[in-house]
């Protein structure tokens, strides 16, 4: 008792600030225990506890429920079945705890309460009488609201504290998990310097999100070049007698936007929903956009690639702390979207992010015609400066200063913000012999590459949504010269009349729109996507790589378009996700991270939920095992039927072999299938084997 709350007692007595509770202080670790269904405010799964781990008496477990501002748990006021009992038999799973394992739970009314005991429940809800002496974990009630895009509660009594480094940083814990928003995980170097991991000393407060990265958002200047900081989403917190094979693997999520805009707190979703659905750690950074974390020019000490270092630098943090938190520093995934898969590919050829994660994820990446390639195959400093620095120096003023780096370094960022480029509004890594010292990936074995699991795939359709607003045009040889000359800066017309392509019935402007797309969405994404698993598996490059192709996707609400939305039909108002309609990039970034209903989207019809249950269900047995088939032993233990039976129906995700290399088609009931698109990448000159014929 006196380790638990004498310092807060104390601070209480003489009118002080009380502070929030710390595992350590307290002498256990935490778990929240909540079933995370999906269905958020709509769910059946209703009861949710804390789990107090570390055995105490009766009475001290009362008092650490106090200290959280709970009282112990009460079957009579929340039922054991409504998901406490299948989240209690995944702490057995875990073999935390054996099956027989009792846990303190309320007193019953005074009259039923046999004398000198108190009330324990096991994990078949069993509640029985036992001395108040003996040494058991315990239950407390969790009254913290569940969170939105536009809510969270983060008041005094639901925070906590944890001790990382030198730090005491303040969180708090809603519904479902606890919450770390703006953690500082790089010190402020000053423009074009790479950043270092920022280790306090100080007492800091995770409750509110601080200024994102510097970026030019809908004709406005938003953000800070001062951005270094970090979300981090948890189901369980640490004690001091915490054993490192408790600890939860981790996600280093990395957010898209071409590497110029969008941030790591995004719709106010720290990850907490695929945290707790797949009691994993999931960490999202934000990192310098657009000029201030890619800008290179030759001859000045601007060498690019101050994003990348960003993303390293906060690699390195999560090393280092991560474990105060709850997470495993050993097994690390890195994961991506978009550009920020692009960024993972980077991660992967640096040998400066060496040994800092295990397993990697890329989602949608950008590879194959220019400008995209330009993501992926990363140019000299030279090349970059070629494209990049006459806007810039024009722009600034600074081509005509003594010393062009001095004069960037020092202009108002206003002016620096919004200029774009030839090439449109993107931002690249660049091959600096510092972070990056090859021009991609050497997924032949010519070079370094990051011997790591990897989990790679697209959306069916990808850039059907950058060519939805030119939806019109009636000729595919005209669509095509368009992009030509608008977009990919080659001519690609040959496919207006190739047989790889031959042109779909219908409405002359939809089957220009849905050739045209095809072409450019396996020419600037799909093929080297496939070639890269191909050529990384041949080459025992990578142990084993998992490729996948959406055909259910929900955009996001801030990047959509009609024609990326399944039609409405009498028996689907909201749209029928089984009709045909296209599968856009971006289509899967709210379903794997759990955040439909967070994000107060519509329920199309009644595979939206499961599907996303899903989606996680495979994602995080990747980041848990390396493997996205989920074992059938967890997914009983935590009440996944849904998921067990669609694994059942679909079948092993298989890794590629090179014989005949397979992809999961997601999708409900979808299943193991050849890597789509094969004879349309030949003819774009895109085979998988394109990286053999590169040697």
């Amino acid at each position: 008792m006196k380790s638990i709350t004498r310092e807060i007692i104390l601070m209480g007595a003489f009118g002080l600030a009380v502070a929030a509770p710390n595992p350590s202080s307290l002498g256990t670790s935490l778990t929240i225990l909540k079933d995370n269904d999906f269905y958020a405010q709509y769910s059946n799964r209703t009861s949710s506890a804390i789990l107090v781990e570390q055995p105490k008496t009766f009475a001290a477990a009362k008092s650490i429920c106090s200290s959280l501002s709970e009282s112990l748990w009460s079957p009579e006021l929340q039922s054991f079945t409504a998901g406490v009992n299948n989240s209690l038999s995944y702490q057995a799973y875990l073999r935390k705890y054996s099956y027989s394992q009792q846990f303190w739970v309320a007193d019953a009314e005074p009259a039923s309460k046999p004398k000198d005991t108190c009330r324990a429940i096991d994990l078949a809800g069993k509640v029985r009488p036992l001395d108040c002496n003996r040494l058991l974990p315990a239950l407390c009630s969790h009254s913290a609201p569940l969170s939105n895009y536009s809510f969270s509660d983060t008041s005094e009594k639901y925070r906590v504290t944890v001790s990382a480094g030198s730090q005491k940083i303040t969180g708090f814990r809603d519904g479902f998990g606890f919450r770390f928003k703006s953690i500082r995980y790089g010190s402020s170097p000053g423009r074009f310097q790479h950043t270092s991991v920022y280790d306090g000393p100080s007492d800091a407060e995770a409750l509110e999100y601080k200024d994102i990265c510097r970026q030019w958002h809908d004709g406005e200047d938003i953000g800070a070049e001062d951005c270094f900081f970090l979300n981090v989403a948890t189901p369980y917190l640490p004690g001091p007698a915490a054993k490192n094979c408790d600890l939860k693997p981790v996600l280093f999520w990395i957010h898209g936007g071409s590497n110029v805009e969008v941030n790591g707190n995004r719709g106010n979703s720290d990850g907490i929903n695929m945290a707790t659905r797949g009691d994993v750690v999931v960490v999202k950074i934000n990192y310098r956009l657009g000029h201030f974390g890619w800008l290179a020019i030759d001859g000045t000490s601007i060498t690019g690639n101050y994003g990348l270092g960003d993303m390293i630098t906060g690699l390195k943090w999560v090393r280092k702390n991560i474990k105060a938190f709850g997470g495993d520093a050993d097994r690390i995934t890195i994961g991506g979207d978009s550009a920020g898969a692009s960024d993972v590919r980077a991660l992967m050829a640096s040998e400066a992010a060496k040994d800092l994660f295990s397993a990697a994820i890329m989602e949608s990446l950008p590879i194959g015609w220019f400008p995209v390639n330009l993501f992926s195959h990363w140019l000299s400093i030279p090349e970059s400066t070629g494209i990049f620095a006459p806007m810039v120096l024009q722009e600034t003023g600074c081509g005509a200063a003594a010393d062009i780096g001095e004069c960037l370094v020092n202009v108002d960022p206003a002016i620096l913000t919004p200029i774009s480029s030839p090439v449109g509004y993107l931002a690249f890594p660049v091959l600096d012999n510092i972070l990056l010292k090859t021009g991609d990936l050497q997924v032949t074995g010519k070079g370094y590459a990051a011997k790591v699991p990897l989990l790679m795939g697209v959306n069916r359709d990808e850039d059907s949504i950058q060519l939805s607003p030119f939806f019109g045009i009636p000729d595919a040889y005209t669509y095509l010269e368009y992009i030509s000359q608008n977009i990919v800066l080659k001519d690609i017309t040959e496919f207006a009349n190739h047989p790889a392509f031959p042109l779909p019935p219908g409405d002359p402007a939809w089957s220009a729109f849905n050739l045209t797309q095809r072409v450019l969405s396996d020419g600037a994404v799909k093929c080297l996507n496939w070639a890269t698993a191909y050529s990384a598996v041949k080459h025992k490059v990578l142990p084993k790589v998992f490729t996948y192709e959406f055909n259910r996707t929900y955009q996001p609400v801030e990047y959509t378009n009609p024609l990326c939305e399944p039609p409405v039909t009498p028996g689907h108002p909201l749209g029928d996700p089984d009709a045909e309609y296209f599968k856009c990039h971006s289509g899967e970034v709210n379903i794997v991270h759990g955040e439909l209903l967070y994000y107060g989207r519509n329920i199309r019809d009644e595979h939206d939920i499961p599907f996303q249950q899903l989606i996680i269900d495979y994602w995080t047995s990747f980041i848990w095992n390396k493997d996205p088939n989920p074992k059938p032993g967890y997914l009983k233990a935590r009440g996944y039927w849904g998921t067990l039976g669609q694994v059942a129906n679909t079948g092993k995700w298989e890794s590629v072999n090179t014989r005949g290399p397979k992809m999961m088609r997601l999708q409900w009931n979808g299943g193991s299938v050849d890597l789509s698109e094969k004879v349309q990448c030949e003819a774009v000159g895109f085979p998988f084997d394109y990286f053999e014929r590169a040697l």
